[in-house]
């Protein structure tokens, strides 16, 4: 099987080197640099001809169309690379591999029609009123370039609080081609099959409506991918959907072992008996300087798993 790695990072490039290495030697690696970021940081140090650094880099901003921006640009470069991969996976550069290599290709060859990204309808009154009042404030992203990021992130925020007293929400549904779709919530990070990649991207590119939706939704990275591929009639059936009370962002990471509380935890050594139980096929967060020794006991386990 042919596998694209898509990756995130904007710090500890030591980490990314120890990801990258740990996954398929054979496989494609497309990596995104945060714009604030030192681009040499991690090239001095990555330097493999199947690792792609892309030049497009966004300065990404939590929580704003800036990160559907870098998904873009990942999954154009996957998807106009000459190879059709028959996975491609997106990633954080602190995540590291709980399987191993072939552990993950025979998984991926048993399940040839499954499409691993998780997705919950928002549009639901069984959805808890924090969630309600995340999704359906209007979040304009103010972007302007003579002014400093500071006060970019203040306008936003005047901006927000202003139609939030205007009583301008966003409902949970839109339009599009005259059919009602329907917002569901997932994960950054999910593992595909390219034809489904091509659909999301398509859609993205050729439907205005959709972009004028999420241009100021919130987290639209964790939305835009999922609603596309839910609302679709050909692919919504082969994807991972949570029906009953929401069930948070843990359980809607499909192939990732992650605890918040309240923010992601950095894993460490006595993690180990708990995300080898998991069952779980990646995890974040590692850290170089916290989770070294957890990651040599995870190789161990990788080299008796072979």
């Amino acid at each position: 099987m042919h596998f694209a790695y898509l990756i995130s990072a904007h710090t500890d490039a030591p980490q990314l080197k120890r990801l990258i290495e740990a996954l398929h030697p054979d496989a494609e690696f497309f990596v995104h640099i945060d714009l604030k970021s030192r681009l040499e940081d991690f090239t001095s140090l990555i330097h493999q001809d199947n690792v792609h650094f892309v030049e497009k880099r966004t300065d990404v901003v939590w929580g704003s169309i800036r990160q559907v921006e870098y998904q873009m640009t990942l999954i154009q470069s996957a998807l106009t690379f000459p190879v059709k991969f028959d996975r491609i996976f997106f990633l954080s550069g602190l995540d590291y591999p709980l399987w191993n290599c072939n552990q993950i290709t025979s998984w991926m060859q048993k399940h040839p029609n499954e499409e691993f990204i998780s997705g919950y309808q928002m549009d639901t009154e069984l959805l808890p009123k924090d969630q309600v009042e995340l999704y359906e404030v209007a979040r304009p992203f103010v972007h302007l370039c003579f002014l400093s990021q500071k006060w970019n992130q203040r306008l936003s925020i005047l901006a927000r609080k202003t139609k939030r007293l205007l009583g301008l929400r966003k409902k949970r549904h839109f339009t599009v081609n005259g059919e009602t779709w329907h917002l569901y919530k997932g994960a950054d990070w999910w593992c595909v099959s390219r034809n489904l990649l091509l659909s999301i991207y398509n859609v993205y590119t050729t439907q205005p409506e959709v972009h004028e939706y999420f241009k100021d939704s919130f987290a639209p990275s964790e939305t835009l991918p999922q609603t596309i591929a839910f609302n679709s009639k050909e692919w919504s059936s082969h994807c991972i959907l949570h029906k009953g009370k929401y069930p948070g962002l843990t359980t809607l990471t499909p192939l990732h072992r992650i605890i918040y509380d309240p923010i992601i935890k950095v894993m460490d050594e006595s993690d180990y008996d708990m995300l080898m139980e998991s069952g779980k096929m990646f995890a974040r967060k590692f850290l170089s300087g916290k989770s070294e020794a957890l990651i040599k006991k995870i190789i161990e386990n990788h080299h008796g798993n072979n």
